[in-house]
Parts: structure tokens; sequence; C-alpha cells
């Protein structure tokens, strides 16, 4: 589930309070308190351009402001320190509105949302917006521990949100009915594919398959120019039909049964270079319902997206929220600002500095 928080620039950090801290408030709001030490925590964890960190807030839709680096080592700018307080507050106010509902964030509740949380990673990752290899469970567990806690926990209570706010059941059984109703939806289709730079070849090679004088993967291996898969007689292997977004494959691939192949069509290759296509079906295979299930669970928190976000700017639009000025000051629309530095004549240069030994 993409972020659903109305303030959508903030990261998808936060924290909880240990009971025994008594460090002075960095910002109090509805009832709850976000100590300095807290935020310390919660910085300390970030800094150093830790990857995975990234890979995460990227996950989710997350813009990280301009500067995060401070000016010393390990350090962070005021800046992304306003950015992170921001989201501690964010997760008190979502606590205390899903205790005015009598609802609250389960075990289960946070073991499932770091399944969803790992499943987005997984899907940024092959999208390109997150340059790691790794799986997105390798991904969370290499988070620094008390980033990967509070991001979880927050994770967690926004679907938590969402399931109240918008009337929906996500429990085992209504997303095993879901499977069970739309069998296509989590169709695999395992395929084959022969390319070549010209109609005429596409087409002999294609009229020799289909006449049974040539096989398929003997072409494959001869002709295609798909380095990837030719050695392997052209297979593909198998790819969830909902994943496809090429509707001229689609479409092709459409009439087929097992076994049969497309007639050639033609389709841009990365380098701009047309290449003709021949696809064959190997068959088919529906996705197990363990794999599909965070799936389907994400599919339906963002189909209430809009009513959470309506629930988030009113959440944020009636907060009282008192902030340390040193960290900065609230704005609803905006969440914590960071405080201004103060002017240019206050600050001592190095060369001053230097110059009184």
């Amino acid at each position: 589930m993409k972020r659903l928080l109305a303030l959508a620039a903030l990261a998808a950090l936060a924290a909880t309070g240990t009971a025994c801290d008594l460090s002075p408030p960095a910002a109090t709001t509805a009832g709850a308190t976000v100590s300095r030490s807290q935020l310390m925590a919660q910085l300390q964890a970030v800094a150093g351009n830790n990857p995975y960190v990234q890979c995460t807030l990227a996950a989710q839709g997350v813009n990280l402001p301009q500067s995060v680096a401070g000016a010393g080592t390990d350090t962070v700018s005021a800046g992304f320190a306003a950015y992170q307080l921001s989201t501690l507050v964010l997760e008190r106010l979502v606590d205390a509105d899903l205790a005015r509902r009598g609802r609250s964030v389960s075990a289960a509740d946070v073991a499932a949302a770091r399944v969803d949380l790992a499943a987005q990673v997984s899907s940024a990752e092959q999208s390109g917006s997150c340059p790691l290899t790794l799986t997105g469970a390798q991904v969370i567990d290499r988070l620094p521990g008390v980033f990967r806690q509070e991001q979880t926990g927050f994770f967690a209570a926004q679907e938590r949100l969402a399931e109240v706010v918008g009337r929906l059941d996500v429990s085992a059984a209504a997303l095993r009915a879901y499977y069970d109703s739309h069998p296509t939806q989590f169709e695999q289709l395992c395929l084959s594919d022969i390319a070549v730079q010209s109609k005429a070849q596409a087409q002999q090679i294609h009229d020799a398959i289909a006449s049974g004088s040539a096989a398929f993967a003997t072409e494959a291996q001869q002709s295609s120019v798909d380095q990837q898969t030719a050695a392997q007689g052209g297979k593909l292997g198998c790819v969830a039909r909902s994943q496809i977004a090429n509707q001229v494959i689609l479409g092709v691939l459409a009439p087929l049964h097992a076994g049969q192949i497309t007639q050639p069509f033609q389709e841009p290759s990365g380098s701009g270079a047309n290449v003709w296509l021949i696809l064959r079906l190997d068959g088919t295979q529906s996705v197990p319902f363990s794999v599909a299930q965070s799936q389907i669970r994400q599919q339906l928190l963002s189909s209430r997206s809009a009513v959470v976000s309506a629930e988030f700017g009113r959440i944020t639009r009636d907060a009282k929220v008192t902030v340390d000025p040193r960290f900065g000051s609230w704005s609803p629309t905006a969440g914590i600002r960071p405080p201004k530095p103060p002017p240019a004549p206050y600050l001592l240069s190095r060369t001053a500095n230097q110059s009184t030994g």
C-alpha cells in the first residue's frame, strides 16, 4: 500500500515511548509525547545514508528532503530532523484516532505489515527505483533495529486505519474468498520467445514452426537475438498476467492455448531498434494463495486511499501540537517546519573563531 498520508512528503519513521524516558519533549500531541531521546534514536539509526533505509522509503513513494546529511560526520540536516519529527507526531495522532474508535494495532497487524512492506520493497527493486538485488524480506532484515520496529509499527497503524475507516475485511478468510473469486487475476503465463530483426525472417520462422518442419527451441537457439533466452530455447519463465503491462502482448496471447504460438508482431526494443517477436504459450499456472495474500491485502487497502487521505487531513487539521522551538514549529499542512537559522551577523565565522585561538 503506497503512503496514505495526506502529508505525502513525510517519512515513514515512528517511535514508541518507554516508561522510563525522562528526556524533555521534542513535541507533544494527543496526550502523548515525542521525547528528545526518541527523536535522537531515530536520527542516529538513519544517519549515514543507509541504503536499506533509502530503499524502504522509496518503496512507499516517500521523497526525502533535498539535504539529508548535516555538516558534520554522521549528522543530519535540520530539515531532515524536522521531517523525522513530523512522522513521530503523526504516529501519535494515528494511534489516538484509532483509540477514539476503540481500535488498536495488534501483534498480528504488525506481522502482516512487515510482510506487506517487504512485498513493496521487492516491487520497487523490480521497477528499478531501489538499486538493490536482495529480496524485500532481506532488506527489511538489514534495517537498523529501531527503524525496522517503528517502520513496521507505523505501517501497521496506517493499514489498520485504512481497514477501519474504509470498512474493510482483510481477515484471512476474506482474502481467501477474494482469491477464489478472481482466478484470472492470479494466473501466471509461462512463455517462450524468439526475437529477430526483420518481419520476413520472423514470418519464415513462424511458418516453419507451425508446419512442424522446425522446433521452436531450435529456432530460438539459432536465430533469436534475445541473448537472455536463446540458450534456453527461448524460455522466458512464468509471469503473472496482471504484471504484463504491454497491451500488445496481452492481445496476441489472449486467443492462445498451451503450445500455440503467436503471429509475428513488432515491438520497440529498449535500444530504440525494432524487433519482431514470436511468443509461445507454454502453459498457465496459478499464483499460490500464500504468495498472493499480501498482494490482495494491499489492493483492498489501497482501494480506500481517498477516504483514508481525507481522514489524515482531518486528523492533522484538528491536531494541537506543541513543538520545542529548537526543532521547529507545527503546520497542519506541512508537518514540522525546521527552525530558521540565526541571522548571519550572529554567526561566528570560522576565520574569527580561529583568530581567537
